[in-house]
């Protein structure tokens, strides 16, 4: 699951975005995320944006099987950005926190039927199984080298996207 979740982020970010040449743009598009199609339609950027007090405004979606991904970032610049994910799963909480729970992250108590926190090399995850048998991630990266106290500090304003987002689906 994780690999085909990397993968699908390496590939949106590999087409998406470089900062080369780039000019920021003049404001964010009046296309809402939800229009990118995916995951993008769980996503609306003034709360995200409220939320984690970052600017998103452009988004892009892919879907690969049972995996619908979407990643956000502001209009101009590969990051931060954010990336969700949503599979749809047969599996429950005990095989869930078993087996997709990365090693060393924070379980998250009252969210969904199993969840997890985890602040890694400038990006903070939070990742659930969702009550209607969906497993949901959300991660955000910072720009590389940024303190790891950027990346702590995001963990609970994603953790509060999170919430949200459990009380949506596909």
């Amino acid at each position: 699951m994780r690999t085909v979740v990397a993968a699908l982020t390496a590939l949106i970010l590999l087409t998406g975005c470089d900062d080369a040449g780039a000019t920021p743009a003049a404001k964010p598009s009046a296309v809402p995320a939800a229009a990118a199609g995916g995951a993008c339609q769980l996503l609306d950027y003034p709360v995200v944006n409220a939320k984690l007090g970052l600017g998103f405004g452009v988004a892009a979606a892919a879907t690969l099987e049972n995996t619908f991904t979407c990643v956000l970032q502001p209009p101009g610049a590969a990051f931060p950005d954010l990336v969700l994910s949503v599979s749809a799963t047969t599996i429950g909480a005990d095989i869930y926190t078993a087996a997709v729970q990365p090693k060393g992250a924070a379980p998250v108590p009252g969210l969904g039927a199993a969840a997890y926190q985890l602040q890694l090399p400038a990006a903070a995850e939070v990742g659930w199984l969702a009550g209607n048998k969906r497993i949901i991630q959300l991660t955000v990266h910072l720009a590389p080298g940024s303190a790891d106290a950027a990346a702590a500090e995001l963990l609970p304003k994603l953790l509060g996207l999170a919430k949200l987002l459990d009380l949506s689906s596909l």
